[in-house]
C-alpha cells in the first residue's frame, strides 16, 4: 500500500500593521475604473394584499412607509451603500449623498 506523507508547514503570524489596518487588500482601483455598475435608489416599501395588487388601476396612489423627508437608500447589488436626499436635477431626479454606509 502507498503511504501518504504530509509535510508540516509554518504559517507567518499577522503583524499589528496588517491586523489593524481593516482592509484585506490595498484599494488600487485603477484597473476597475472603466467598469460600470448599476445603482438603485430605494424610496420605501408598501404592503398590499394580492386582491388589492391585482385590482390596482392606472392613476391610483400607493402609499409608501417612508415620510417625505426620510432619507432614501442608495444600493449596489441590493446592498445599502449610502443614504441621501432626493432632489430635482433639471427634469430628472437626483440624489444628494448625505451618508456613506
Amino acid at each position: 500500500m502507498n503511504d501518504l506523507v504530509v509535510a508540516p508547514i509554518e504559517l507567518e503570524e499577522a503583524t499589528d500593521s496588517v491586523a489593524g489596518s481593516g482592509a484585506l487588500f490595498h484599494r488600487d482601483l485603477s484597473m476597475l475604473g472603466h467598469v460600470n455598475v448599476k445603482l438603485d435608489v430605494h424610496l420605501g416599501n408598501a404592503e398590499v394584499s394580492v386582491d388589492r395588487l391585482f385590482s390596482m388601476a392606472k392613476g391610483e396612489t400607493l402609499v409608501l412607509d417612508a415620510s417625505l423627508d426620510a432619507p432614501v437608500i442608495l444600493q449596489l447589488d441590493g446592498k445599502p451603500i449610502a443614504r441621501g436626499q432626493l432632489l430635482a436635477v433639471g427634469d430628472h431626479f437626483g440624489l444628494k449623498i448625505t451618508e456613506i454606509l
